[in-house]
């Protein structure tokens, strides 16, 4: 039995997270800093991304209820609510500190439906509500239990809601791990570590020579040739850090009760890539990859090319039945003229209309990089005759008949016959350009018959 007035190793876990996080407020930016509005990010947050892959349906976000676990200084929550217009976004953190300075935060911001709770994952029932979406990043590998964590998320998701999720790699952190064991042996790993211990970590790794393994793998100065406090604090004295692997994650997943959906830069897991494309890669890899399960062929792009620090994913219910094969990738679904295409909401803005219409005025390529840049994607250049189909979409969904019936009155004869371009000719130019769209979600497809 542990003494009343000495803590349990889980209750030091948690106590040490805490001071960590009350001293230093993460992400550490200014309460007056305007929220980036990057479109990769924003593509990550939304909750359309993870729904279409699993659901097949283009939801609508409107009172949709999204909760962000571990929202430290409230960036990410806010992220959230611009990601997601017209769904309510509550934030929640075990550090007064940083709830305070989330609040602050949003009051700088223009009236976002955005609130905030100290609250640690064990409290959520208190709420008394279910969710749409939980967010929880950059959290889970911190905390002493995740399955628990896990467990209690599952409880407050609605059942046809989504969570993402993340794991450190323990591959790509090895050395990282190796710098927390140095750091520990010399006194400086510990609970209470703060700005002292922070200045000892930059004293000691500026003084190795730059051969030295440990900080030609780990040091990595900005461009100014400095490593931030936020930077080792989050790396080299990052209180409970633990590396997971891809068996390990879905060992989690299955103890707990849910179903895989895919990486969130499932992109950026491209096996064949590795080989320069599926034609250059040896042909009895190209013949057992099939035989794999998503599950290996992550494992095995784990253990060829290790470069991704988190094994950042969403999950669902396990009683929830897709309505696809997962991953979506495996199997883009052919189209039917009665088929209703939408455009990705990261990609229909005034900025890319826009663009497009000046690509098809002064018939220039169409790239569509620039406004929705998908990382892991080669950039993509459209011939903007043909990507002229799109613009309908901007306004509304269409069907892939009514796309190509406005797209084959927008055209001028044939190039080769001089003849008016058939309705055939247009659907199949038109199909082939959203089958082109579809694996990396530029356009969603629903089907009706």
């Amino acid at each position: 039995m542990v003494p009343s007035n000495q803590k349990t190793p889980l209750q030091e876990q948690i106590s040490a997270l805490l001071q960590q996080y009350e001293a230093a407020p993460y992400p550490e930016m200014p309460v007056d800093q305007p929220v980036q509005l990057d479109a990769v990010t924003l593509y990550q947050h939304n909750l359309t991304t993870p729904y279409y892959l699993l659901h097949r349906q283009v939801v609508s976000l409107q009172d949709k209820v999204i909760l962000d676990v571990g929202c430290g200084s409230g960036y990410t929550s806010l992220r959230l609510a611009i990601a997601n217009p017209g769904a309510k976004v509550i934030g929640i953190d075990v550090s007064p500190t940083s709830i305070t300075m989330a609040r602050e935060r949003l009051a700088q911001a223009q009236h976002l439906p955005v609130e905030f709770h100290v609250l640690s994952v064990e409290e959520l029932p208190t709420l008394e509500m279910q969710f749409d979406y939980i967010n929880c990043d950059e959290v889970l590998y911190i905390l002493p239990d995740p399955a628990a964590a896990l467990r209690v998320m599952k409880r407050m998701l609605k059942p046809c809601g989504i969570l993402r999720a993340n794991l450190h790699s323990a591959i790509q952190r090895q050395h990282f791990y190796r710098a927390q064991q140095m750091l520990s042996l010399l006194g400086v790993f510990h609970e209470k570590a703060g700005a002292t211990e922070t200045n000892l970590v930059r004293e000691l790794m500026t003084a190795m020579p730059d051969w030295v393994d440990l900080k030609e793998k780990t040091w990595t100065p900005d461009a100014s040739g400095r490593v931030s406090d936020q930077m080792i604090r989050m790396n080299y004295l990052l209180q409970g850090d633990k590396g997971y692997t891809i068996p390990e994650l879905f060992a989690l997943l299955n103890s707990v009760g849910l179903r895989f959906v895919d990486m969130v830069n499932w992109q950026q897991w491209n096996l064949p890539l590795l080989f320069g494309s599926l034609e250059e890669m040896p042909a009895w890899i190209g013949f057992t990859l099939p035989q794999f399960s998503y599950e290996k062929q992550l494992q095995l792009y784990e253990l060829i090319h290790p470069i991704h620090r988190l094994l950042d994913f969403w999950c669902t219910h396990t009683e929830t039945q897709p309505a696809g094969p997962l991953p979506f990738h495996w199997c883009v679904p052919g189209l039917k003229l009665s088929d209703r295409i939408f455009l990705h909401p990261q990609l229909q803005t005034a900025t890319a209309r826009a663009a497009l219409e000046d690509c098809i005025a002064h018939n220039r390529p169409f790239a569509l990089e620039p406004h929705l840049p998908i990382l892991g994607v080669k950039p993509i250049l459209l011939d903007s005759r043909l990507a002229a189909c799109l613009l309908p979409l901007w306004d509304r969904p269409h069907t892939v008949e009514a796309i190509a019936q406005l797209w084959q009155h927008l055209q001028p004869l044939h190039p080769c016959t001089l003849s008016p371009i058939s309705l055939d000719n247009a659907l199949e130019a038109v199909s082939d350009l959203l089958e082109m769209l579809l694996p990396n979600l530029y356009v969603m497809v629903e089907h009706h018959d």
